[in-house]
Formats: structure tokens, sequence, C-alpha cells
């Protein structure tokens, strides 16, 4: 189970198999792992897949010192689930009482697994949610990325709570238009988690919010978010809003990038066909017309979270842009041409310097 991604990763555990067959259901999955330190290294990497309280209840041990830290980590990811249910049936008031439309995007598409925020689109409504939550709470506000700011997010953290809460009037990365936030408000769905109500995302949407995020914003791919995109596929969703959606958008590249890494991670993971037909369709005729972009696939090894390369996300920006300029979007397409320059600012300019200026950029 070694990697063979570099140098460094080659001699680490590669949790990547025994992970993804316990997301997605795989008959008698389990872990077990003898030490404290293999626990460890299993713990890293599933939560940076955003697994950890999936595989927890199937992960076991012999070792008495191991299993205590087994059942700590059991217990971390019970109460952040807890904490940021809290987080969101307190905040979401705010907009039941004023009566704007909401729907939690990417939050609990992996329940039991949450993430470090809580995430809520408002659309046109942000600012006046946001000043409902300063007066209502104490709030220690995040300072944001340039393209956060451009993108039109707020962020904070509310005394009380470990999860940070995050609001959203669209979704994008620098502002550039992928399609409206009123669509997705308008099919949302109330549904019940952990018994407490509240609105998600329609399944046509989970499945676009988590491409459009995975790609042209954090540019990496986890084992989580290609379940919450089997699960979309495999749901009733209607096909022709997803396609009509991705075609609309200028994505069509990252869309066919996206479902291909679900491909082969079902194929060489799980030995099994995850894609259904018609969207493996338009992946191969996406494909067969660009020969970089299947070029890059085939360098892909499965080791998750995947790193995608930066190259790939700069010839998606650049695909996008021309596909807003060819339908009239000039505000988009001249936000979706300055991305490319803007991440390449990013992964020049160190980290630590980009903190002392207190400018962050991407």
């Amino acid at each position: 189970m070694k990697s063979t991604n570099g140098s460094e990763d080659s001699t680490r555990t590669d949790w990547s198999r025994p992970i993804a067959k316990i997301l997605f259901g795989k008959d008698n999955a389990g872990i077990l792992v003898s030490s404290e330190a293999e626990l460890e290294s299993l713990l890293e990497q599933a939560k940076a897949n955003k697994a950890s309280a999936r595989i927890l209840p199937k992960t076991e041990t012999r070792d008495t010192a191991t299993r205590t830290r087994l059942e700590t980590a059991r217990a971390e990811a019970g109460n952040r689930l807890q904490d940021a249910m809290q987080l969101l049936n307190q905040t979401q008031k705010l907009c039941l009482d004023a009566n704007i439309p909401y729907a939690v995007i990417k939050s609990l598409d992996a329940v039991p697994d949450i993430g470090h925020d809580v995430d809520l689109l408002v659309g046109k409504n942000l600012q006046s949610i946001r000043s409902r939550l300063l007066e209502r709470f104490q709030c220690e506000t995040v300072t944001l990325t340039f393209c956060d700011r451009h993108a039109g997010k707020f962020s904070t953290f509310v005394r009380g709570f470990d999860s940070d809460f995050e609001l959203y009037t669209r979704v994008s990365q620098l502002g550039e238009e992928y399609y409206p936030e009123e669509h997705v408000l308008h099919r949302r769905e109330e549904e019940s988690v952990l018994g407490s109500k509240t609105y998600l995302c329609s399944q046509e949407d989970r499945l676009l919010i988590t491409c459009i995020h995975t790609l042209y914003r954090h540019g990496k791919i986890r084992l989580s978010d290609l379940k919450v995109a089997y699960d979309a596929l495999n749901s009733r969703l209607d096909s022709d809003i997803v396609l009509g959606t991705v075609e609309s958008a200028g994505i069509q590249r990252g869309f066919a990038f996206f479902l291909r890494i679900l491909e082969m991670m079902g194929q060489e993971i799980l030995g099994k066909d995850l894609v259904p037909r018609e969207f493996k369709d338009y992946t191969d005729r996406v494909l067969y017309r660009d020969a970089i972009l299947k070029l890059l696939l085939r360098r892909i090894r499965p080791r998750f979270p995947l790193r995608v390369p930066i190259t790939l996300v700069l010839l998606l920006f650049l695909h996008k842009a021309a596909a807003d300029l060819a339908r009239n979007k000039i505000g988009s397409c001249l936000r979706s041409s300055l991305a490319p320059v803007l991440l390449i600012m990013d992964k020049s300019i160190p980290l630590r310097l980009q903190k002392a200026i207190s400018v962050r950029i991407w």
C-alpha cells in the first residue's frame, strides 16, 4: 500500500484503497492498525479526504494504547459533528426569521463527516444576513483572501463554536459566473439531518458544486468528493439540468476530468464502474477532442486527496474565459482570464510572505 508519487510520499503508507472501500460500501471492508503511528497516518489521510467519521467505526486494533487513541478519535469526530449542527441550527434561524431563502452547500454532503466550517448560500441577501449575524452573536471575522473578497464571501468564527461560519453570494472562485445561485435556491430540498430540519442542495447542484469547488477553487479531489458525485449520479437527478449547466458554464473539460477520475478510482480500487453510461459517453466525447487533457489524465496516480496539476487548472480557467466571451459574459471572462495569473502568483509567493503583508491571494 505504498505510494509512487514522489520521493517523499513513496515512503508513506497510502490508505486510499481501504478508505475508498469503506466509503463506497465494499462488503466486509475494514482497517486493522497495529500501532499508534499507523493509526495517526490513517487519521491524517482520512481527515484530508473528509472521511474520518466514516472509517473510524470500521477501524480496529489489538494494541491497548492504540485502542485508547482510536476511541478518542471517534469521540472527537462525534463532537465536531455536534458542534457544526448546533452552529447551523442557531445561524440558519436568522434566515428563517427574515424569510430569506438559503441552502447549506458542501458542509452536510458527507455526514457524519463534517468539514471545518458551515457554509450557507444566501445569494444577494448576504449583507442582510451578515448584519443580523454580527448583531446576534459575538463574532471574530476571518480575513478573506483576495479571491474570496471578489467572489462575494463572508467568513467568521462565532464565539462558543469550534467550526467557522461562511456565507456565500455565489458559487465562484473570483466572481466568475457558473450558473445563477437562484437556481440552486429554487431547487433546494428540505431535509432532516440528525433530527434537525434544514435546506440542502438538490442532487444536481451537489454534483455541480462539488465539481466546481474541487477543480476551480481547491485544486484537489478528495475521496469524499467522489462519493458525493457517485451518490448524485446514481440518484434520480435530471441529467439535462446537469449537462446543460456544464455546457452553459463553460466547464466541460473540468467536469469530464472530474468524472474520469471517479471512473478511474472505481476501476482501479473498487474494481467496478461508478459512472452511469450517459455521463461516461459525455466524458468520452469531451476527452476525444482534447489531447492535452488525455495526456494529463494518463499521468494521474490514484492517491487521494489527489492534487490537480496546476497546468490543468490554468487551462480550465482559460477554456472557461473563452466560453464566457462566446456567450458575451464579459465580466466573467475577465475574471476567468485573471484567475491563472493570480494562481501563479499564489504558487510563486511563499505563504508566510503573503501572511506577513496580510494579503492572501488564492
